[in-house]
């Protein structure tokens, strides 16, 4: 995968915008809810799981109808998938494994803890599960290859659900013993842990070299290794059959005091040992965190650890519905350069008469707006140019400095502003469009010309003084400097990438801030010649 961004099927970078099916949903008529959310979040892509169980319903039996029918679904409704592996793994337990591998633990080993009960997780010390996994996954490839090169309808491969040990912090089989007793791999000699308690590597060594390197976080580690080595494999050989995009999903580490097997999976690819799954599992193209933190400063603290040079912040999973989760993917999609964002459990977003549930209005408008401004999110990332605006509570307003331009952003969920008269205020329940806790995407596409994408948000432009400007306090005083001095206000969207006008604003409707309400977008040309020289 080149440039970050997935691929369609034109080679053409995609932004993930979509919603995840509940775990069950795959070959029912629960697919067909999904879709439709999909499409009432203005989405792109639908994530459905594809299931061991069904695909080997007995040893070396194959049967891909369930797959089959998923990609047929998401072809009629015009969508794109992602698949998502359910595995070994499904958030550590092997619910979806085949009976013959539940039915003989004996050759497919359970982890032990550290009481030497067994716990609900498949071993990666096994060699005989990742065999099987392997071959299963292999297969699940070769049709996928075979049923979707041209069309391209799955766009990606999730390998394995939120892999980790629940309930230890590593194996305690005699097997991994041993294991945690060898030398720690060459390749992670030069990864050190924060917080290990490991001061100066040249004290007496401990029992094992993974404590000796990795501290009080060494159960972690080890557990980490075997894990990325687990999937990496698995990615690894999926790749050499059909080279789609690999990832894997992870129950974030950000959670509680933080540590592994009692606030999240062991072994997880959370952030405190994410270069230990890069040096692990090089063939996974990226690896997403499901983020389910409403604290703003938790959800930028994980974001900031997955949007990595070797690693592309993608959003397997996120709430559908929520305030602080609506403002949180916004500043994902902007601040962070995500390459997708997915709500989960979409069929529950409907109420009993298939419509819209007011909870996931705030997600939906969010999820519409990073929609309809992909094409600028995708063509103007990492430049600097992008501006995420989610307003913070008792805040009225919001100060962008730029080169040219003072921009003010007013929330109008704080202060009531005058809009235009031809604008609809109400959306299709009578719910007022302004009503609604501001946030918006603003992209500078030229020295004068800017986007602005969003919900509740009106801004105001004032042109900066020139540095020799000696009348620049009547100059800024003026309307001409401010909400008069544009040259054109355009609502549109986006066809293939080209910006198609819906409507020109002029007169009544320009005389104040620049909206957006519901998700819509503008296009706003300011004019270079404010008449300072008259």
């Amino acid at each position: 995968m080149k440039n970050d961004f997935i691929k369609d099927e034109k080679g053409a970078p995609f932004l993930v915008v979509g919603v995840q099916a509940h775990n069950s949903s795959t070959g029912t008529p629960l697919i067909q809810k999904a879709v439709q959310v999909v499409n009432a979040y203005g989405g792109n892509c639908l994530e459905a799981p594809v299931y061991w169980y069904r695909l080997e319903p007995e040893k070396d039996t194959y049967d891909m109808s369930h797959v089959k029918g998923l990609i047929d679904e998401a072809r009629a409704a015009k969508l794109k998938l992602i698949l998502l592996w359910f595995g070994t793994s499904k958030n550590g337990h092997p619910n979806y494994v085949p009976e013959y591998i539940k039915q003989d633990s004996k050759t497919y080993h359970i982890a032990k803890g550290p009481d030497g009960a067994p716990v609900a997780s498949l071993s990666p010390h096994c060699k005989q599960t990742l065999e099987r996994d392997e071959k299963a996954f292999g297969k699940l490839m070769e049709f996928l290859k075979e049923y979707d090169t041209q069309t391209r309808t799955v766009l990606a491969v999730q390998i394995e659900n939120e892999m980790g040990y629940a309930n230890t912090d590593m194996d305690y089989s005699r097997q991994a013993r041993e294991a945690y007793m060898q030398k720690v791999p060459e390749c992670l000699k030069e990864i050190f842990l924060e917080d290990s308690g490991v001061d100066d590597l040249n004290h007496a060594s401990p029992v094992s070299p993974w404590r000796k390197q990795f501290g009080r976080h060494a159960h972690e580690a080890f557990s980490a290794w075997y894990h990325a080595q687990y999937i990496g494999q698995i990615a690894q050989t999926g790749k050499s059959i059909y080279d789609l995009p690999m990832l894997t999903n992870v129950m974030v580490g950000e959670n509680g005091y933080e540590e592994a097997g009692l606030c999240y999976n062991a072994g997880a690819a959370v952030g405190r040992v994410l270069d230990i799954w890069k040096a692990g599992a090089p063939a996974l193209d990226f690896i997403g965190p499901d983020i389910y933190n409403q604290s703003r400063q938790e959800y930028t603290r994980i974001c900031q650890r997955y949007d990595r040079k070797d690693n592309p912040l993608f959003i397997p999973e996120s709430p559908l519905f929520g305030e602080a989760n609506a403002m949180n993917a916004l500043l994902a999609a902007a601040d962070f350069s995500a390459i997708g964002i997915c709500c989960f459990g979409a069929e529950h977003a409907l109420d009993a008469n298939g419509n819209l549930k007011e909870q996931c209005r705030d997600m939906a408008v969010t999820m519409r707006t990073i929609a309809n401004m992909s094409p600028l999110l995708i063509r103007y990332r990492k430049t600097g140019n992008i501006h995420a605006i989610a307003e913070e509570e008792f805040e009225e307003k919001r100060y962008i400095k730029l080169e040219d331009y003072h921009v003010i952003a007013h929330f109008m969920h704080a202060k009531q502003l005058r809009l235009g008269y031809t604008q609809e205020l109400t959306d299709q329940t009578g719910k007022d469009k302004t009503q609604i806790r501001g946030r918006a995407i603003l992209v500078q596409t030229g020295k004068h010309e800017f986007y602005a994408g969003g919900a509740g948000v009106a801004f105001d432009f004032i042109k900066r003084p020139d540095a020799f400007d000696e009348q620049s306090y009547i100059h800024m005083a003026s309307r001409q400097w401010g909400q008069l001095n544009f040259l054109s206000v355009e609502e549109g969207h986006f066809e293939e990438g080209k910006w198609v006008v819906d409507f020109r604003r002029n007169g009544d409707e320009t005389n104040f801030s620049h909206y957006v309400l519901d998700g819509q977008i503008i296009r706003i040309r300011l004019n270079p010649d404010t008449g300072s020289h008259t």
